[in-house]
Order: structure tokens, then sequence, then C-alpha cells
């Protein structure tokens, strides 16, 4: 009795992750990619290389959010299918909703590699951090980050549902996750992230004589920095919840599984694919509250868009009290007339 009483907590509380959570994310995620495209458009820093990986960040975790988290809502609470009724928007789908977060993922690691290349003290890797290169270098990732995820949409398929093949690929898929799409990204930001901490050593122990524009330059270097590694640090934690669950699916396949363990791996699988979409959902909270500097831009951002839209209702109020002053000296000087007439 208490093993159904677990059971059933366990069917039930995950039930209600996979409601609410969803919902949660997918709101405050969708404000958060917006605030964020505010804020790296902003003149202080749209010329900089790591703004430039930022925003496609920012860009395909909407996407990811808005397309993939809806669709699996959608699909999870209420039955809502449209993959079933096409086979055109099966594949669409499936490719999208598992290439647009790896690309997010991409973005990440480049900013993280051009924090990498700044910090360096040779030029030539220094050269890479330009926003002419990053340009080139966001490019190439993306055809490649693109082509990688071609075979979930040639092997989807509505069988009834729309789903993978299944056999070989299926295996093949979960490694390809596990490897491609989790691990070596996340190694990458890893390393890119410490070799960053090791320049930063290696230049402070350098006393550089500099003036203030340069002070002004490393401020936001410094700021860009300490973005870049947090949001590597908290991406990675969050990622490696979902790789050990997959990981864990690849050792246990074929396993007799308990109702309890049956129960617990649904669990599971609800929880760590919520905390998959968090990962896409987090991004401007993260540099909102690592970095003042990024605080104060957003504020600014904020507050030049309020000042461009108040003139326009100062200016609709003054035309119709200056209207209205019109109409009452008009008024006033009919009866003036009458009076004296």
């Amino acid at each position: 009795m208490n093993s159904d009483s677990t059971v059933n907590f366990l069917a039930y509380f995950g039930d209600k992750i996979n409601f609410y959570f969803p919902i949660i994310i997918i709101t405050f995620g969708t404000i958060g990619c917006f605030c964020s495209f505010i804020t790296f458009t902003s003149r202080k820093l749209r010329k900089t290389s790591c703004s430039l990986y930022f925003i496609g960040e920012a860009l395909f975790d909407l996407v990811t959010l808005d397309f993939g988290t809806v669709t699996r809502f959608l699909y999870d609470n209420y039955g809502y299918d449209v993959q079933i009724q096409s086979e055109i928007f099966c594949k669409l789908r499936m490719y999208i909703a598992n290439a647009s977060p790896a690309i997010a993922t991409c973005f990440i690691v480049l900013a993280a590699m051009d924090r990498f290349m700044s910090t360096s003290s040779k030029p030539v890797y220094r050269s890479f951090a330009t926003i002419k290169r990053a340009k080139c270098i966001a490019a190439f990732s993306l055809s490649i980050c693109l082509l990688s995820y071609l075979h979930y949409m040639i092997f989807a398929d509505l069988k009834p549902m729309c789903i993978l093949q299944k056999g070989a690929y299926s295996v093949f898929t979960i490694v390809f996750s596990i490897i491609w799409t989790s691990f070596i990204p996340h190694f990458l930001m890893l390393c890119f992230g410490f070799g960053t901490q090791y320049h930063l050593r290696m230049t402070r122990r350098r006393v550089l004589p500099i003036n203030s524009q340069q002070r002004r330059l490393q401020r936001i270097e410094t700021q860009l920095i300490t973005m870049t590694l947090f949001q590597v640090s908290l991406s990675s934690l969050l990622i490696l919840t979902r790789m050990s669950y997959y990981s864990y699916n690849v050792i246990a396949s074929g396993t007799d599984r308990t109702a309890y363990e049956e129960a617990l791996d649904k669990f599971f699988a609800k929880l760590t694919t919520q905390f998959f979409y968090l990962n896409y959902a987090k991004s401007f909270y993260v540099y909102i509250l690592c970095s003042k500097y990024f605080r104060t831009l957003f504020m600014e951002r904020i507050k030049k868009i309020y000042r461009r839209l108040i003139p326009c209702r100062t200016n609709n109020t003054d035309r119709r009290q200056r209207n209205s002053n019109a109409y009452i000296n008009r008024s006033l000087q009919a009866r003036h007339v009458q009076r004296n007439a």
C-alpha cells in the first residue's frame, strides 16, 4: 500500500510539474529574451563580438521556448498534436525542436570562446574577438548545426504518431544527444571558461599603463567575461541533469523494472525535461543578477524607450488642451460681442 501511494504521489507531482513549470518558463523566458535583445542592441554593446553571440543565443532561446516548449506543453496537457495531422509539420517540428536549443547552446560556446580569445596575450588569438570575425564564425557554426541535425527531419515519420524510427537509429539519437548535443558543447564551455580564468590571472601579473578609454573598455570586457562564466556554469549544471538521465536510460535499457521504478523514471523524465527548457529561459536573469553594467544598460534602454513614448502622449495632451482653450476663448469673445450689441 505504501508503495502504491508513493507511485501515485510521483505521478501526481510529475503531472503538476509538467503543467505549471512550462507556463512559468515560457512566460519569463520570452520576456527575458526580448529584454536581452533590448540590452545587447544598445550602442555600447552592439559593436562587441561577444554581444553578437549573446543576441544569437537569445534569438534561438526564443524559438526553443515559443515553438518547442509550447507545442510540447499543448500535447502533454491538452492532447493537442498538429504533428499527427501533417507529416511535413511532424518533420519540421522534430527538426526545429532539436536544432534550435543546440544552436542556442552553440552560441554560448562561441561567447565563451570569444572571451578566451579576447583575454589572450597573443595578438593572433585576440584578432578572432572582433565583430567582423565573429560574423564569419557565427555563420559557419550555424551552418554546421543546421546540417548536423537534418537526420531528425529525415527519420521522423507518422506511425501513426510523430516519432523517430526505432531500432538502431533510436540508440543513435540517444548517443548523439549525450555526446554531440550535451557533452562536447559543455566540455568546450568549461575548457574556455578555465582558459579565460588563466588568462585573467596572467594579465593581473602584468602591470601596464592604461588611459581612461582603455579602462572603460577593460571594464566592459570584465563584465562580459563575468556574464559568460556564470552562464556557462549554470548551463552546464542544468544540462548535466538531462545528460545523466539519458545516460541512465542507455545503461538501464532492456532491464525489468518495478512499478515504483517506472514511476520514478517517468517523474525524472518530466523533471529533467523542465530543467532542459529552463536552460533556455535563464540567460537574461543570469546577466541581470551577476553584472551591474548589464543592469545599468538595461535600465538606460528602458528609460530611453519610455521617453520616446512619453513625448507622443505629452504632445497629444498639449494639443487637446490648446483646442480646449481656443474653444473657451471663442465662446467668451462671442458673449462679449453679444453684450456690446
